[in-house]
């Protein structure tokens, strides 16, 4: 055979639809939002859209999506609609046609393949388009599309014409979809639905108006307590390295951003999603972490989708790795760590100015000087904490915990209690008795401040892992450098890195990286001096634990009671026991025998993140408890101590 009758064809298989509209705009919001657009092209200055909400749907259900846009004629659908990939900006036409008494607009189709969007969330997708009295009426059958081994034939792929296709009708210009057959069961909520369609696009306005259900869809900022730049609705302009300008604006809510979508900024181009919500993947650092809860914003990037087609097919993501979009990214990154920067400080700056605050500083002047100064400087690190909100009674922690430093400083009672039992004889015993009584109410007052504030930590450390938050901070540390989250018993016991080491030399010790990237180990050892040394070993709060994970806590901390036994001449090593602690999130049921033989054995216990938290809130109320029992229970501090402490303090 001659080269020249060899002939090379390319064939599109008909999984191509699949991958190009199931696969692309999953999900009710994105399929329906390309559907939006396709009608913002068409120059409609409504879209109306019906769909079933607030119950599961049905596959007999119908989403409708109707426009009263310029329509299209017979011809038009052929050579232009259902032209898979046509770029309708090939031929220079970066504007619409002004239509409808309304000027052109900057046109959002570029790919193609927007037609196919509904195939995301449906089987059959009918199209009614009305121009000059005639009907174009059409379906496109998923099944039947993606059925097809190749489409190779010239005239393309015969679709099946609809009743009405053709008649001469008295109607105005008008396009409707039908989505029929659907694919997704899952209740769709409405209010929520409305609320991405908007976070979606910017064009919504008096021109463009599209309807949910007969109700309005409208783009609204929620309220914020800090905005940039201030105003609503204002903007500000940025120039970009390498020429490019976006507008921007960005803003803090007062408390965490319930809904994760609406986290992060989002970036349009021409006006529509380019990229979902994001942070730049900047992780932010522990406080950059939680700021990130309470921002929003949205970017205006126009030249993302111009010269050079940087936005993913989904229109969800963006090629950031490309060098045109390389400077919005930094940009991104600098600008995040600056509003997180602005945020912490403008934060601290209003609850310094919050009553009670004031107060506190001002009745701090009388303080000495070097008094003062440490203060004030403990009153500005609390106040920079972005963690701190408020009791269910709604009093504010900030206040709480400045009072209790405040109440610290100029706390003389222990001074005064130590005056007076060392001017008592030993023959007075009545005021020996009213020292130690008085010293039983200050301890019992003082351990009630402490105590509340362990369970407030203990109480949002045990919300982060229930909500799931993103990053929790880093646990293990914590635990590590703060016993007491243990055991209050265990306040005193400190980190023994030569115990670790002594376990590193001889076993294989799992690890993981920290977010830095560092290697970080799995256990840590605790001890106090001559007595208990405890292996404590963490996972991951979700973590699943079983047999194997016992059996290594188990082998430490047999290996560990060995060598100390061998060393207990040493006095560096001397220990009476060696017990372990094993901390994760699930216990493996068809496990829980075997943990029960190590832990009724005395070498360790298991317990989970949620068990380890309630039991060191538990422990610690019961240790006010106790301490409160010892000081007289009608003493009026103690009465009023017991009403306010909310810690189910017993008066007797």
């Amino acid at each position: 055979m001659s080269n020249k009758s060899r002939k090379y064809k390319l064939m599109v298989a008909g999984q191509l639809f699949k991958h190009l509209g199931l696969q692309m705009y999953s999900g009710a919001v994105p399929a329906i939002s390309e559907l939006i657009s396709n009608a913002y092209d068409a120059m409609a200055k409504n879209v109306w859209i019906t769909i079933p909400t607030g119950r599961a749907l049905r596959q007999t259900d119908q989403v409708i999506v109707k426009d009263d846009g310029h329509g299209m004629s017979f011809t038009e659908c052929n050579i232009l609609y259902l032209l898979i990939g046509r770029n309708r900006r090939s031929d220079g036409k970066e504007w619409t046609d002004p239509y409808n008494d309304l000027n052109s607009r900057k046109v959002h189709g570029r790919k193609g393949i927007g037609k196919l969007a509904g195939f995301g969330i449906a089987n059959v997708i009918d199209i009614r388009s009305v121009k000059d009295e005639e009907v174009a009426h059409f379906e496109m059958d998923y099944e039947a599309l993606t059925g097809q081994d190749a489409f190779v034939d010239t005239d393309g792929y015969e679709l099946r014409s609809l009743p009405d296709d053709g008649d001469n009708v008295e109607e105005n210009p008008n396009t409707t979809i039908t989505l029929s057959r659907l694919k997704i069961i899952r209740a769709i909520n409405e209010k929520a639905f409305k609320r991405s369609i908007a976070r979606r696009l910017l064009v919504l306005d008096e021109d463009f108006i599209v309807h949910v259900n007969g109700a309005t869809i409208s783009r609204h900022e929620i309220p914020f307590q800090f905005r940039f730049p201030t105003g609503i609705g204002q903007w500000e302009t940025a120039e970009l390295e390498g020429g490019n300008q976006i507008e921007w604006w960005a803003g803090f809510c007062k408390d965490t951003i319930p809904d994760e979508e609406q986290r992060g900024f989002v970036v349009y181009a021409r006006r529509k999603l380019a990229q979902t919500p994001w942070f730049f993947d900047l992780s932010g650092g522990v406080w950059g972490q939680h700021g990130m809860q309470y921002l929003t914003g949205e970017i205006q990037a126009d030249f993302l989708d111009e010269a050079v087609d940087l936005i993913a097919t989904d229109r969800g993501t963006v090629r950031w790795e490309d060098p045109i979009a390389v400077p919005l990214k930094e940009w991104g990154r600098r600008k995040v760590r600056e509003l997180l920067e602005a945020w912490a400080d403008k934060r601290r700056v209003e609850k310094t100015r919050s009553p009670r605050v004031t107060l506190y500083i001002k009745q701090a002047e009388k303080l000495p000087d070097n008094d003062r100064r440490i203060f004030n400087n403990i009153v500005d690190r609390i106040c920079a904490i972005p963690q701190l909100g408020k009791h269910k009674d709604g009093q504010d922690i900030t206040d709480e915990l400045i009072g209790f430093v405040y109440n610290a400083m100029t706390n003389r009672n222990f001074l005064e209690a130590i005056r007076r039992l060392n001017t008592a004889s030993p023959e007075d015993i009545a005021n020996f008795e009213q020292v130690l009584s008085d010293w039983d109410i200050i301890e019992a007052i003082n351990t009630a401040h402490l105590v509340k504030g362990r369970v407030e930590i203990i109480q949002k450390f045990s919300q982060m892992i229930r909500d799931q938050v993103p990053e929790t901070p880093d646990m293990q540390s914590y635990l590590r450098d703060h016993p007491w989250l243990i055991d209050p018993k265990w306040t005193m016991l400190v980190h023994e890195q030569s115990l670790d080491r002594i376990i590193l030399e001889n076993f294989d010790v799992p690890s993981s990286r920290n977010a830095e990237g560092s290697r970080r180990l799995d256990f840590f050892c605790l001890g106090d001096l001559y007595q208990t040394a405890h292996i404590v070993e963490t996972k991951r709060p979700g973590a699943l634990v079983g047999r194997k994970e016992c059996d290594q806590i188990r082998d430490y901390v047999l290996f560990l009671r060995s060598r100390l036994q061998e060393a207990s001449n040493d006095q560096q090593y001397r220990r009476s026991s060696v017990k372990g602690l094993l901390i994760a999130g699930r216990i493996r049921p068809s496990d829980e025998g075997h943990m029960k033989m190590g832990q009724d054995s005395g070498i360790f216990d298991v317990r989970t993140w949620d068990n380890l938290l309630t039991t060191a809130e538990s422990m610690h109320k019961e240790f006010l408890d106790a301490v409160t029992k010892r000081a007289p229970s009608d003493d009026p501090r103690i009465v009023q101590l017991s009403k306010e402490n909310g810690l189910g303090v017993s008066t007797r």
